[in-house]
């Protein structure tokens, strides 16, 4: 059995929601006061109710439907007055668990009020459907299971001492105890009172990573000794269980108390799980709760490294977008955040605050668009009154399997994040100026809404620089101290003779340029249909169209040859002589230095625009 819809109604910060759970594992995250915790208090507030409406016979309900609890039994909620556990007016909730059993889901649901008279002092619960209660009842009865054994759920609290002495209980003593949310005052008991001792030692060792042996001291002197006398044997030394250390009772409290109780369901709640268990412990925790038979957990946490560990299906993150949407549910494809952020949650917590998704084909490109922004402020080229949307970009890592990679990361962040724009920007490489246009509006027509493709005005990002020839001869000038005119001459000399060898076959640069494409195509199913001298036709119709073939290492063969052909110097050489190194310093060299030269590309401005919302 195990619960897999939650819905809740008008219960303190959550208006509605409905959350489809995983039957194992399941790990909420997000934002603070979302309402993670309430749902935590909401499972344990229907928990309250559903032993509230059980018969002494423990095997039907009651039938009336006018229940009551006193206030003095709700110390497990967080809450001032009565009015405080409702989200607004009337203050009537609705809390239901759907129990997956044997194929068949029943709907339990509790209808909850306050009285309209007595403030304070009592809550009124009834069911929300007599007939579903029956159901249920007579198939735990079918299958000879008690209605108070059918499911039980415990909350997970810090645990840096027990008690020195602990004296002997009834079992039923101990569930009061568990119920009440003290049940660390009672661990002992559950040890000794355990059916399979072994399973525990088994269990306790391998999270903790080393043998762990419980002993029961005292056993055969219940009968005339108060308190028990449990020890642990550790590494061939032994020592009373309140001896021990709190990460080492964290873990045989959970265990003991789901073994103990052994119920058809055992759900388990941990809240930040790091605030009182080893990060090394939490990882082994994880793998053993997930092999126990009849346990769902519930685990609320702000740590990366353990929520690194979920797998598909097993990750809930609660914004303010899903209560929106009144609906919560796993991520289904976390991969996507795990392999392009160090930090998933604070990914997701960016993710959350952005108003666009900005997808580049690496890592550098971030970098530059980046830079350009902060240097168009820092120049005044962007006026004081705009603000730039608030984007958070991803690397696709290249343009193969383009469409696709933009798709699922779509519908994987989709399941989450309702209002977000996207934005694409590709280089266009060795893609026709034809297919180029043609591929982003592919890209738009999957991406729909109000979403941007475009592709640079040039092969690349840095090759933007050639896009107009005017004002790069004229940043060269400013650079190199040369007059705009000498930079002009050396610059169309060079790039006259360039698109001269790229239309001819038995050149050295048309062969190199071939082999590039060659090598492109083999990973791009977008030039399946692209002939080389397709390409070739775009892009030497003038040396005003060779911006689409300067890739890094055709920009930096025109960079050298103006520093030989004029002996200037405009790139500074790096120990990491990379043509891609090269070319970055070349541009990021131009765009620091725009609050002095303030020479803009228009290419710069809508690359700017689209990215950020800007109107320049």
């Amino acid at each position: 059995m195990h619960i897999s819809k939650i819905y809740i109604k008008n219960f303190k910060c959550l208006q509605e929601i409905s959350i489809d759970t995983n039957e194992s594992f399941n790990v909420i995250i997000g934002e603070n006061n979302q309402g993670k915790s309430t749902i935590f208090e909401a499972l344990q507030l229907w928990y309250r109710c559903y032993h509230r409406y059980i018969q002494t016979n423990r095997i039907k309900f009651y039938v009336g439907n006018n229940m009551y609890i006193p206030f003095r039994d709700l110390d497990f909620l967080r809450f001032w007055r009565d009015t405080d556990l409702f989200n607004k007016y009337p203050y009537d909730s609705v809390i239901r668990l759907t129990l997956h059993h044997n194929g068949v889901d029943h709907d339990l649901a509790f209808n909850i009020n306050r009285p309209k008279v007595i403030a304070d002092s009592y809550l009124r619960v009834a069911k929300g459907n007599n007939q579903a209660f029956k159901v249920f009842a007579q198939a735990m009865k079918d299958n000879s299971i008690k209605l108070d054994e059918a499911i039980f759920l415990y909350e997970t609290s810090p645990i840096s001492r027990i008690l020195g002495e602990e004296p002997y209980m009834t079992r039923g003593q101990v569930n009061r105890k568990i119920m009440l949310g003290k049940s660390q005052d009672v661990l002992r008991n559950k040890i000794v009172k355990h059916n399979h001792l072994d399973k525990l030692n088994d269990q306790v060792s391998e999270v903790m990573g080393s043998a762990f042996v419980f002993q029961h001291v005292n056993s055969s002197r219940q009968e005339n000794e108060e308190y028990i006398d449990l020890q642990v044997k550790h590494t061939g030394k032994q020592h009373e269980l309140h001896m021990q250390g709190s990460g080492l009772l964290q873990v045989i409290e959970i265990f003991g108390t789901l073994d103990y109780a052994a119920a058809e369901l055992n759900i388990l709640l941990i809240d930040e799980p790091d605030s009182h268990i080893h990060l090394v412990l939490q990882k082994r925790l994880m793998k053993s709760l997930r092999d126990l038979a009849d346990n769902q957990t519930f685990i609320i946490s702000h740590n990366d490294a353990f929520v690194s560990e979920c797998n598909n299906g097993e990750l809930f993150y609660l914004n303010n977008e899903a209560k929106l949407q009144k609906e919560l549910k796993a991520l289904e494809d976390f991969d996507l955040v795990k392999k392009d952020f160090g930090s998933p949650i604070l990914a997701l917590q960016k993710l959350n605050e952005a108003n666009h998704v900005v997808f580049v084909e690496g890592s550098d490109d971030v970098k530059n668009i980046k830079l350009l922004l902060e240097n168009f402020k820092a120049a005044g080229e962007i006026p004081a009154t705009s603000v730039p949307a608030n984007c958070q970009f991803f690397s696709i890592r290249g343009k193969d399997r383009l469409v696709d990679k933009l798709d699922h990361n779509k519908r994987t962040l989709s399941q989450l994040f309702k209002d977000k724009k996207y934005v694409v920007i590709t280089d266009k490489d060795f893609t026709t100026l034809l297919d180029s246009q043609s591929l982003n509006t592919s890209i738009e027509s999957r991406l729909r809404g109000n979403s941007i493709a475009f592709s640079h005005d040039g092969y690349c990002l840095e090759s933007t620089l050639f896009s107009d020839l005017n004002l790069l001869y004229c940043y060269l000038a400013f650079v190199s101290g040369k007059t705009e005119t000498e930079i002009r001459i050396s610059s169309e000399t060079y790039l006259e003779e360039l698109r001269r060898n790229l239309n001819s076959v038995s050149t050295a640069d048309y062969s190199t340029m071939k082999q590039k494409f060659i090598s492109q195509k083999r990973n791009r199913g977008e030039l399946a249909n692209t002939e080389f001298d397709d390409v070739m036709a775009d892009v030497t119709q003038n040396i005003n169209s060779l911006k689409f073939i300067m890739n890094k290492g055709q920009i930096r063969k025109f960079i050298e040859h103006l520093e030989i052909d004029l002996n200037i110097a405009l790139v500074t050489p790096s120990p990491d002589d990379t043509d891609e190194n090269y070319c970055a310093s070349f541009f990021q060299d131009y765009c620091n230095s725009l609050s002095q030269h303030h020479i803009t590309f228009q290419n710069h401005k809508i690359l700017l625009n689209n990215v950020y919302d800007l109107n320049l």
